[in-house]
């Protein structure tokens, strides 16, 4: 990655930030050192490959992904900080679930990162990328193959509400999923920022 390639994507974030909003995700390969000795340079460059193909095809749209070298960032104009954590949170899952066959061998991959939102976790672009920096540090001090948010944002635990649903909602919401590619829990929780969005909560 040169200096020049990274300040273009910085300034392309502030546009987005400024005209749109910015969410941002900033991940990384677990011991890619690690891969790349034991697999060779080959090996480490099909792994990035495969985590990169894998962010894209399982995120949805309105998400994009821009890599350099081992550390991948992913942005979105149009969701929540809580909304960008739970995406990603799904596809580190996936990630850590396969195994990726290079050379008549099986890797096992795993990423770790954080998340952060523009004016919620810092109030300009620069600071927000290195805010996530800070938060993917941070989660691999922690054990590594996680996602946590960014230092400064507001962290919301995850709570268990049992409700009850007609029969005719989950079956639409099972077709929802699988043509939307979203899990159905995430699907919901769109539903209730939308809500909450809706009567300005």
């Amino acid at each position: 990655m040169s200096k020049n390639e990274f300040d273009e994507f910085s300034k392309e974030l502030i546009t987005v930030a400024q005209n749109e909003g910015l969410t941002l995700g900033d991940l990384d390969v677990d011991c890619f050192e690690s891969i790349n000795a034991r697999y060779g340079r080959a090996g480490g460059d099909h792994v990035l490959a495969h985590v990169e193909e894998t962010l894209k095809i399982c995120l949805p749209e309105g998400f994009f992904v821009r890599r350099f070298g081992d550390e991948f960032y992913v942005y979105s104009s149009n969701c929540s900080l809580e909304a960008m954590f739970m995406e990603l949170e799904e596809v580190r899952k996936k990630i850590a679930a396969q195994k990726v066959a290079f050379d008549e061998k099986e890797i096992d991959v795993q990423v770790s990162g954080s998340v952060g939102e523009f004016g919620r976790t810092a109030d300009n672009v620069v600071k927000l990328l290195n805010l996530c920096s800070e938060g993917l540090m941070l989660a691999k001090k922690q054990g590594k193959n996680r996602l946590v948010f960014a230092p400064g944002s507001r962290e919301q635990k995850m709570v268990l509400k049992s409700s009850y649903f007609l029969s005719s909602q989950l079956e639409g919401l099972s077709k929802l999923s699988t043509k939307t590619q979203k899990t159905e829990s995430a699907l919901l929780r769109e539903a209730v920022d939308d809500l909450l969005r809706k009567y300005g909560l």
